[in-house]
């Protein structure tokens, strides 16, 4: 009789844990899905929308020997990721430029990795369904992916991370089973070779296994310290040999492709980068622990001397919690936490080497918390279930709707949050909202009011990014712009002739500062800057016909007639050089027109370079 018990109940328990998961899953689902109807945003259209190397498979060889931005000049050579590239390409065969189908795959992939996190959990906690459902739970809903997730090319997150976790999952099948060990070896290292060409920092896991075997040895649980044998310890530390040469390749083309590991953009003094390491690890731990005043950019307060508050008190917390981890440990008898806390500390150490490389303006973003989250989540799952070995039924019951009831707060703070990501204008209003004193938010913010016509706002705003730094170029040129569309050409001229005496000259700069002269009537002021442009961007839209109306205002309509015709030879669909060569003609015909002017038409925007 029992021997029949026993099979039903265990069918009725996987059938309850299945439908706890799909539910979950659901959940998912459905805080994200409002991101199926946003538009591509922020660096959407310079890497997908306007990225020609991703709209043609003839592109696909490429992608193995250059840079993600091989596309734009200038970028720094930091990023190699070659099958985030062949993802991209993929996307595009499958929906063109229809957001909506990219957005869908990105969903789609976090579900993936909520389901191996549910799996990672129950192979580390084989005794508490619970515990691996609270996890996936927190994990799918935790606010802070929202940027991984809602962003379509956030996905490199989710994506590295199901090869990083399905490597994970095959080393510790590799290593409990008996048979095919060769098969369930070779699938790991596949992986991890895929993750790692999806996202740098997929590299840890080397790091990340090492950790497992001096922490869980060889059960597959919290081992007692007397039980553990050495022999085996040292075969298992063995294995890490493939992946350490794979790791050593990986290095080795990455070097080689981007002509170093990597590029330092930051302006931050070493020493000052280094003392603020205590507050960005600081950062990251409360991010995920108090998940509130999320956004695309933040303000970091840099610690160039040894500080109480900038220092001190952030290191004093991460070592309260270390030891919190280890007593935890040595009062259970279960390395568990340890190996959690030490996955949290492996996977996030590539956020803070991008902390010490990039601009002190994108040092810190909340997807760089993806794959670090799963230890975090995975130890809470595991903290939360402790006492329903030996609580009472209602006492259970209490703390299983408390979980439930953190997820779900979860979930409603997850899609509040992915509703900023709707598109450049809501993203940029709420990084300013978030940090006040990041001058990229503004400059974002700026640009897109001036790309929506809203010029007294994007001005207001420029002017406060100039007032962050009055020394930065972009920050002048912003204001500058939004001052030309505003006929405020005086100040156009003065911010733009400051943002040139700062640094290289831009393509954007030259031209408005000509265009500005010329609608103050200082034709021949405003010819240099167009000149010296024309001789560094022959090409750029705009330049002829800027360079003609220059000309006519100085009576010299053949020179304009000759521009003109240069501009529309490029740029065809022209109207504004259409209507200006009417006018020239009619001129050298004795019968002269209305010049249009030229601030309102957006065909005269040059590329900016």
């Amino acid at each position: 009789m029992k021997s029949k018990t026993k099979p039903a109940l265990d069918t009725v328990k996987r059938t309850t844990i299945n439908l706890w998961l799909t539910l979950i899953l659901a959940a998912t689902f459905l805080a994200f899905a409002v991101t199926i109807r946003f538009d591509f945003a922020y660096d959407d259209s310079l890497q997908i929308v306007n990225n020609p190397r991703v709209h043609s498979s003839e592109f696909l060889p490429t992608y193995f020997t250059s840079q993600v931005w091989a596309q734009a000049q200038g970028q720094p050579e930091n990023l190699y990721r070659p099958l985030f590239m062949a993802w991209l390409l993929a996307n595009f065969e499958a929906f063109g430029l229809w957001a909506s189908g990219w957005h869908f795959t990105a969903i789609l992939t976090h579900l993936i990795v909520t389901v191996l996190v549910y799996m990672l959990s129950r192979k580390l906690i084989p005794d508490s369904s619970a515990a691996a459902l609270i996890a996936a739970g927190l994990f799918a809903l935790h606010p802070s992916h929202v940027e991984a997730v809602a962003w379509i090319s956030g996905v490199t997150e989710p994506l590295s991370a199901a090869f990083f976790l399905g490597s994970f999952l095959c080393y510790l099948e590799y290593r409990r089973r008996r048979a095919r060990r060769a098969t369930w070896l070779a699938a790991s290292l596949t992986l991890f070779a895929a993750a790692t060409l999806i996202k740098e920092t997929a590299i840890v896991l080397p790091a990340v296994i090492a950790c497992y075997e001096l922490c869980l040895g060889n059960s597959d649980f919290g081992p007692n310290p007397q039980n553990k044998n050495w022999a085996d310890r040292r075969e298992s530390l063995a294995a890490l040999v493939p992946y350490g040469l794979l790791a050593g390749m990986y290095l080795g083309v990455r070097a080689l492709v981007l002509h170093g590991l990597a590029h330092r953009i930051s302006d931050v003094p070493l020493r000052t980068s280094l003392l603020t390491l205590p507050a960005v690890l600081y950062f990251y731990f409360t991010q995920l622990l108090v998940p509130v005043g999320l956004g695309a950019f933040y303000d970091l307060d840099y610690a160039s001397e040894m500080t109480i508050s900038g220092v001190v008190l952030p290191l004093s917390v991460l070592l309260a919690a270390a030891l919190g981890v280890w007593w935890w440990s040595r009062k259970s008898r279960c390395y568990l936490p340890i190996f959690l806390g030490g996955w949290f500390l492996f996977t996030l150490l590539p956020a803070l080497a991008v902390f010490m490389i990039m601009s002190r303006y994108e040092s810190v973003h909340d997807r760089y918390l993806y794959l670090p989250s799963v230890g975090i989540v995975i130890l809470v799952g595991y903290g939360l279930t402790r006492p329903f070995s030996t609580a009472s039924a209602p006492a259970r019951n209490v703390w299983r709707g408390a979980a439930i009831a953190l997820i779900a707060a979860l979930g409603f703070a997850t899609y509040h949050q992915a509703l900023y990501w709707e598109n450049d204008l809501a993203l940029f209003t709420r990084g300013c909202a978030v940090a006040p004193r990041n001058l990229l938010a503004k400059l974002n913010l700026s640009a897109e009011l001036t790309r929506d016509h809203r010029f007294e706002g994007a001005f207001m705003v420029a002017q406060q990014a100039i007032d962050l730094n009055p020394n930065s170029p972009l920050a002048l040129s912003a204001g500058a712009q939004a001052a030309y569309y505003l006929g405020n050409y005086t100040t156009s001229e003065n911010y733009y002739a400051r943002a040139l005496a700062l640094g290289p000259p831009r393509v954007d700069q030259l031209y408005y500062l000509g265009m500005s002269r010329i609608e103050m009537g200082r034709f021949r002021e405003g010819l240099e800057p167009l000149e010296k442009g024309l001789t560094l961007w022959p090409n750029s839209p705009g330049y002829h016909y800027a360079v003609g109306r220059a000309l006519a205002g100085m009576g010299n309509w053949p020179g304009a007639r000759d521009h003109y015709n240069l501009e529309l030879a490029l740029y065809p669909s022209s109207l504004n050089a259409r209507n200006a060569l009417q006018e020239a003609e009619a001129h050298l015909q004795s019968a002269p027109r209305r010049a249009l002017p030229a601030k309102t038409q957006p065909d005269l925007h040059p590329v900016k370079q």
